[in-house]
């Protein structure tokens, strides 16, 4: 039954002029690339254009790179980086969520601080920091996340190289 419904869009795309092929070919933000490439592929057998292809190839390539980068950044620092101030935000937050929680005002009087309540503070705000003892934890699983998004990526590119006929 699969195989059915791919010759079934082959199909179609086979029926359609080179226009609507050349404008599902340059389309740069798909996740299913397999019509644009068998597009691409087409319009190459029906003797478009073999520079203008090439460009749109290009084109497109360059959109997936701009569209990683956009998301993840230029290099394992950047991302270092942005893991170590999300989990201090986190950090702070909670901690300022557990001392204005413990706080019977609902905040903190400046009065407060220096009578017996300061251990009970000092020790929630420690707490709410913990998590910063695992931060290179943290930070080895968001370089994995982007060592995967990376692959992921070129190997996108490579089918793109791979099953273009030009």
């Amino acid at each position: 039954m699969l195989d059915w419904r791919i010759l079934d869009w082959k199909k179609k795309l086979n029926k359609k002029s080179n226009t609507e092929l050349l404008d599902l070919f340059k389309e740069s933000n798909r996740i299913n690339i397999d019509p644009q490439i068998y597009a691409g592929n087409l319009l190459f057998e029906r003797g478009y254009n073999p520079a203008e292809l090439l460009r749109i190839k290009n084109d497109l390539k360059d959109a997936i790179e701009a569209a990683f980068e956009k998301m993840h950044g230029k290099s394992h620092l950047e991302i270092v980086r942005e893991n170590v101030i999300r989990e201090l935000f986190y950090c702070t937050m909670l901690a300022v969520f557990l001392t204005l929680g413990y706080s019977r005002q609902g905040f903190i009087k400046f009065d407060d601080l220096f009578e017996s309540n300061i251990i009970v503070y000092v020790v929630l705000v420690c707490i709410s920091f913990l998590r910063m003892l695992f931060i290179k934890r943290s930070n080895q699983k968001a370089i994995q996340k982007y060592q995967k998004s990376f692959q992921e990526k070129q190997e996108l590119i490579s089918r793109i190289d791979r099953e273009l006929k030009f």
